[in-house]
């Protein structure tokens, strides 16, 4: 570079390393830090008796590493590459990030209610092994002798689920509806790998909860929370 001192590109590189290294925004940090290898890239390749090839190619590998982790923030940070179906039951999951939202979705089953007759999800006073949501149409529900319909957008199982216990009400899936199941012992070694997940779950399930013992879809079908929903409501970490 004819005229051009090349050592500023060092003192810039080196300059916009401390201004990264004083961001606490790790998506704002690494870009500044692919920026200024960049520029520390340049100067290997301009300096006198370069270009220097061994430090050039370090660096690039340096930069190939950040790009990654910065495609590893972004997925933590948006909903891009999701599906329209999961990006829809995103929208239910309020309380959950869209990474964490990710990683449940990784171990999900979307089905299809497939029997004339319904599809049973749950018996009351039965153990279970799976947590439902439904995504797509209306559910029966019968507790305690008592019938009532439950709309998409709504958990199933989540008592049993939260506090290990057999499930509360009998559930069927009348043919076509679509809903989205979870095994629950995977569910749950996933709750122990990603606290914050487990934490984050653990709140939505008691607010769908919530919601439930607040609204009644018909008048006739309120219910008064029983030990085992008023034990998942106070259930939240």
């Amino acid at each position: 570079m004819t005229g051009f001192d090349t050592s500023w590109l060092i003192y810039l590189g080196a300059g916009l390393l401390l201004i990264a290294y004083g961001i606490r925004d790790e998506l704002r940090l690494r870009v500044m830090i692919v920026v200024s290898t960049f520029i520390y890239i340049a100067y290997y390749y301009a300096v006198d008796g370069g270009p220097l090839w061994e430090a050039i190619v370090t660096s690039a590998l340096m930069v190939l590493v950040n790009f990654w982790v910065l495609g590893q923030i972004i997925l933590e940070r948006t909903t891009l590459s999701m599906t329209p179906d999961e990006k829809r039951l995103f929208d239910g999951f309020e309380s959950l990030t869209p990474g964490q939202f990710r990683r449940l979705a990784k171990i999900a089953q979307w089905r299809v209610a497939d029997d004339p007759e319904g599809t049973v999800l749950t018996r009351e006073d039965e153990p279970s092994d799976a947590l439902f949501y439904v995504f797509e149409g209306i559910i029966s529900v019968e507790k305690r002798e008592r019938q009532f319909r439950l709309p998409e957008g709504n958990f199933v199982g989540e008592v049993a689920f939260v506090l290990k216990r057999r499930t509360t009400a009998t559930t069927v899936a009348p043919l076509g509806v679509r809903y989205v199941e979870w095994d629950s012992d995977a569910l749950r070694k996933l709750g122990d790998k990603h606290e914050a997940l487990r934490i984050s779950l653990n709140a939505l399930l008691t607010r769908d909860l919530a919601n439930k013992l607040a609204t009644s879809y018909r008048p006739e079908d309120a219910m008064a929370p029983t030990k085992e929903t008023a034990e998942l409501l106070e259930n939240v970490d």
